[in-house]
C-alpha cells in the first residue's frame, strides 16, 4: 500500500464516510442530519465535507441499485456485518458514481476494513469487488 501521509484529508474524509455510511445503516437517520452533525463534531479538522456530504446523498438515492448489484453478486444484506456493509456501498458507490480510480478504490476499501472490521473482513470485501469488476 503507498503512503497515505500525502493524502490526510481524502484519508480522514473517507474514514469519517465509511463512519457515516454505518450510522445511516444501522440508525436509519436522516442523511442530511448526519452531514450536519459530522461537520459539527469534526469542524477543527480538515475534511472535504463536498466529498462526504455527496457520496454520502449518493448512497442514499441509490441504495436499492447497489443492494441489487450485491444480491447479484450473492451477498445478501443479512448475511453480512453493518460495517462490511458500510464500506461495500461506499466502493460500489465510487466505482460507479465518483471520481477514483477502480484500484485506488480497493486499496482504500481494503484499508478500512482493516482498520474497522474483524481481521479477516478485507478477504470478504476484496473478493466481492473482484467479482464486480470481473462482471462489469
Amino acid at each position: 500500500m503507498k503512503n497515505l501521509a500525502n493524502f490526510k484529508v481524502e484519508v480522514r474524509t473517507r474514514e469519517y464516510l465509511v463512519q457515516a455510511i454505518y450510522q445511516y445503516f444501522f440508525s436509519k437517520q436522516d442523511t442530511s442530519d448526519i452531514i450536519d452533525q459530522f461537520k459539527d463534531e469534526h469542524k477543527n479538522k480538515k475534511v472535504n465535507f463536498d466529498v462526504f456530504s455527496s457520496s454520502l446523498e449518493s448512497i442514499k438515492d441509490n441504495e436499492e441499485r447497489l443492494k441489487k448489484i450485491l444480491e447479484s453478486l450473492g451477498v445478501k444484506d443479512s448475511n453480512m456485518d453493518l460495517i462490511d456493509k458500510s464500506i461495500l456501498y461506499f466502493a460500489l458507490n465510487e466505482m460507479i458514481f465518483g471520481n477514483l480510480d477502480k484500484p485506488i478504490v480497493i486499496d482504500e476499501s481494503l484499508r478500512l476494513s482493516k482498520k474497522f472490521s474483524s481481521p479477516d473482513s478485507y478477504k470478504f470485501i476484496n473478493a466481492n469487488l473482484d467479482k464486480y469488476l470481473k462482471s462489469t
